[in-house]
């Protein structure tokens, strides 16, 4: 098959009848005459045509592309948000190029730098993880989505964590668990220290109640490994509260292994509420965020940023809302 012809803007432009400006607008999702974008879109599509990202930056233009920093792929929480990202990006005529933990922080960034994005979500922030430093440093404008980190200089967006470790406390409190113990997430993620810290505070407060606190680290291996050491003990807990979902589903396999029913024996409660929790399998009692809601407001700020890169930052706070489920009841 033969290659189709090279053409620039210039010739894309001069073939649908327009200035070549209205062809980069066209192309950035620029708001352009639906008659006049049809036109340009035409030719665009008859010669393939691909426009250059350093030719962008080199003309002050933007690439309509912007880079999404994820940790871990194999939790379904992230599919979920990325999805979400990239439904409001597309929406507004821009791409998405996904960064993952795969890359150490010197590849991520040479990957952004090179792709020329136009700004940076990060989901899975850590604290002492230089990625997002280093982005902001290089002048590429970030948004923390999810995680956030204080005092960091750029705009967050993230769930009313400290309530929904109160609202867990509260449900296992209320059914009358005193031997409680709390699978926590990675020590240097927000989520996981605003969490623990109201589950703590609640469960602190009740009096005559026994907490245990066991790592995690949001992954299902060692949740799973330390739930079942922890259900081999003298004096097991009665009720879980693991910092996520997917702990939550480590801790009930646990549990089956251990041959202990749930909830007849152990009450669980996760964080997050994806999808698979609602299946009749599982059914899990949990925390909901608002993983969409979170995305979009994510890509809402960075947008706003790339408009007015003097704008004081902002930080949105979104609620959340406890669901119960069938994998809680009050103790035996």
């Amino acid at each position: 098959m033969a290659r189709r012809p090279t053409v620039t803007s210039v010739q894309i432009a001069r073939e649908a009848g327009v200035a070549q400006s209205t062809v980069s607008r066209v192309l950035n999702g620029g708001s352009v005459a639906p008659e006049t974008k049809r036109r340009v879109l035409e030719v665009v599509a008859k010669y393939d045509f691909q426009p250059s990202q350093a030719a962008r930056s080199l003309v002050g233009a933007r690439s309509g592309l912007i880079g999404v920093v994820i940790r871990d792929l194999t939790n379904p929480f992230y599919p979920v948000m990325v999805k979400a990202v990239e439904r409001v990006l597309h929406e507004r005529g821009l791409r998405l190029s996904l960064v993952t933990d795969v890359m150490s922080a010197e590849e991520g960034l040479a990957l952004l730098r090179r792709e020329g994005v136009d700004g940076v979500v990060f989901t899975s922030a850590l604290e002492g993880e230089p990625l997002a430093h280093r982005t902001t440093d290089h002048g590429i404008p970030v948004v923390l989505c999810h995680r956030t980190l204080e005092g960091f200089p750029a705009d967050q967006v993230e769930a009313d964590n400290v309530t929904a470790g109160e609202l867990a406390a509260r449900h296992l409190l209320g059914l009358g668990h005193r031997r409680i113990a709390m699978v926590r997430g990675v020590a240097g993620a927000s989520t996981a220290q605003q969490r623990g810290l109201a589950f703590r505070r609640e469960v602190g407060g009740a009096g005559g109640v026994t907490l245990t606190e066991i790592d995690g680290a949001y992954d299902y291996s060692t949740a799973y490994e330390a739930v079942r050491t922890l259900l081999a003990s003298s004096e097991p807990p009665t009720a879980l509260f693991c910092h996520n979902d997917v702990m939550a589903y480590a801790a009930l396999n646990a549990a089956a292994a251990a041959g202990v029913p749930v909830p007849a024996e152990l009450s669980v409660v996760g964080c997050d509420d994806v999808s698979l929790s609602a299946w009749e399998r599982i059914d899990l009692t949990t925390v909901r965020q608002p993983l969409e809601r979170i995305a979009q407001v994510g890509v809402e700020l960075l947008l706003d940023r790339l408009d007015d890169p003097d704008l004081p930052h902002r930080h949105e706070v979104l609620p959340v809302e406890f669901v119960e489920r069938s994998t809680t009841a009050p103790p035996a």
